[in-house]
């Protein structure tokens, strides 16, 4: 599903790379959340997810060139059955 939502847009030569699960404390060690809302995702999550809430993807991709036609010309214009609207 990522991957189509970045032909989507307009991206071409999609790779995924490394997945990597965070757990909470990844979460801690990065903005993201209060540490208020962490110690409640902490209480109402089962213990088995602690270490793999979230994953983190590197995704590299590029933009077709200014004026080259895309090798999937027709994925901006027609929304995706999967994903609505």
């Amino acid at each position: 599903m990522l991957t189509k939502k970045f032909v989507n847009v307009g991206f071409e030569e999609i790779a995924l790379g490394e997945r990597r699960p965070f757990g909470f404390d990844d979460l801690r060690r990065y903005p993201l959340f209060s540490p208020e809302f962490l110690d409640i995702l902490r209480r109402v999550m089962p213990p088995q997810r602690h270490d793999e809430l979230v994953y983190g993807v590197v995704v590299t991709a590029r933009k077709p060139r200014e004026g080259a036609a895309s090798a999937v010309p027709s994925a901006r214009s027609q929304p995706s059955q999967e994903d609505p609207v």
